[in-house]
């Protein structure tokens, strides 16, 4: 296993409005990663949601809303990077564009579909990250911290190099910032084991 980077950027170049939690806060609870390390980026409904990092969707629930509820609403995907040892997983949106699917290849940037309101609450993406040291699907999937990070470049192009040590002792590290001043950022240390049996979730 050794470290690697890849590049993310907000998915929400514009449109964000606020920040309304992130892991371990409010519902965002354990046992699993994608809800745990949830980051709650707030915007109207109907902004277009953005890739955050180059994937291929690993994992997709269109938006049914007859099925929708006061926690689980609106389409899902579940995605990896190239190297299968970080992935991401996306909800509350809708209007996913027709040619996305499972083993779609993702570009940092590309339309995901838009935020979806429901039933009032505080309309909003919620996106969680995790690392899977020694890569999927047999890796010991650990949930990762990028909220201020997110928080930090929204509204802007700004793209941020975001190192994976492929370690449980040393959590990942932003090299720093470009099309946005440059920005270093610290990440956030919380972190959680989700092992092998989370594998089928992403």
């Amino acid at each position: 296993m050794s470290a690697f980077t890849i590049d993310m950027s907000s998915p929400f170049p514009g449109g964000f409005t606020a920040g309304l939690g992130g892991p371990g806060t409010g519902g965002h609870q354990s046992p699993h990663w994608y809800i745990q390390y949830g980051m709650d980026l707030g915007a109207p409904a109907g902004t277009q949601v953005y890739a955050a990092f180059d994937a291929h969707i690993t994992k997709y629930s269109p938006h049914d809303p007859a099925t929708d509820s006061g926690k689980v609403y609106g389409a899902q995907l579940f995605m990896r990077s190239p190297n299968d040892e970080m992935g991401g997983f996306y909800t509350h949106l809708t209007d996913v564009p027709g040619g996305l699917g499972v083993g779609t290849q993702v570009s940092r940037g590309d339309v995901l579909g838009q935020v979806y309101e429901f039933a009032g609450i505080d309309s909003h993406l919620h996106l969680a990250l995790v690392e899977i040291i020694g890569g999927a699907p047999n890796g010991t999937y650990q949930g990762v911290d990028l909220y201020q990070m997110f928080l930090d470049t929204a509204n802007s192009g700004t793209v941020t190099s975001v190192t994976f040590n492929q370690t449980a002792r040393l959590p990942p590290g932003a090299t720093g910032g470009r099309g946005g001043g440059g920005q270093v950022f610290r990440l956030g240390s919380i972190r959680g084991i989700q092992q092998g049996t989370a594998a089928g979730d992403l």
